[in-house]
């Protein structure tokens, strides 16, 4: 079982409170990613998501919410750790530069080790499938002896267009490609999310933004699918909440954190079901 050698402090702004935010994480004894609340720990696979929110919370047993922790458990999950515990100053995780490598970084230079225990491993035994929009976004976890994720999206009429990618995801992989694509998103729609409240603390520094004609503000791609790319740290960081992301093949059409809520609350109940 994979812990880290030691605690790490991680502190920026919330995206969409605009407020400072710092966490710490440290090692743990037990398997699980588990949030420090003040009621004690409570284990991530315990979350309760807002299903209708666009901040990706959740509330835990021991009291505490959590607003846009998506890529942080998408880099303990991508770096490989089996037990962490996380520590957060407010409510909202740092979104750093809009991807998860600040976070797999620090995990990377604080280093790892072995607990000397098992970790428990869960697997996709028989395909599990969710659809919105009458199938036209949906999102399947298949059985697979890697974890891999095969994800599509299509943004008809804007510079983004249909970008698909597939990654066997490892911890160099994460590291070295995945955690560094940023989230993004179409100037209508950051528009709308200021207007209700949201994206205070959003800047192009942590964010990709796009109009009707490419990137704004001198903006460039760290490479070229980096778009499509964001979208499995989000995957990753939404499968987490399921108790550890099950090693399977994951193939996602148009989908996004929605439907990523729909199949981490459906392979919950499954495993709960088999005891697993």
């Amino acid at each position: 079982m994979l812990t880290l050698k030691g605690e790490i402090k991680i502190s920026g702004t919330g995206l969409h409170s605009g407020e400072s935010s710092s966490l710490r994480l440290r090692p743990c004894e037990r398997a699980g990613i588990y949030f420090r609340g003040r009621d004690g720990l409570s284990s991530a696979a315990e979350a309760v998501v807002e299903e209708e929110s666009r901040l990706t919370a959740f509330s835990l047993p021991n009291g505490l919410t959590v607003r846009t922790a998506e890529h942080l458990l998408a880099a303990i999950a991508g770096m490989g750790l089996d037990a962490v515990e996380i520590e957060l100053e407010g409510t909202e995780v740092p979104i750093m530069d809009g991807s998860a490598f600040p976070f797999a970084e620090a995990i990377k230079e604080c280093g790892t080790c072995e607990t000397g225990k098992a970790a428990p491993r869960r697997s996709i035994s028989y395909p599990v499938v969710v659809e919105e929009n009458g199938g036209s976004r949906s999102l399947t976890a298949a059985p697979s002896e890697k974890l891999s994720v095969t994800y599509v999206i299509d943004y008809p009429g804007t510079p983004i267009g249909t970008q698909l990618v597939k990654y066997d995801v490892t911890p160099e992989l994460f590291y070295n490609i995945i955690s560094k694509a940023r989230t993004f998103g179409l100037t209508y729609e950051l528009d709308f999310l200021k207007k209700n409240g949201l994206a205070k603390g959003g800047t192009l520094g942590n964010a990709l933004l796009f109009d009707e004609k490419g990137l704004v503000g001198g903006q460039e791609l760290r490479f070229p699918l980096e778009c499509v790319t964001h979208k499995v740290i989000d995957l990753l960081g939404d499968m987490a909440l399921v108790g550890g992301v099950p090693t399977g093949h994951y193939i996602a059409v148009a989908a996004g954190h929605s439907i990523h809520g729909k199949l981490m609350r459906r392979l919950r109940t499954l495993f709960r079901q088999n005891n697993n």
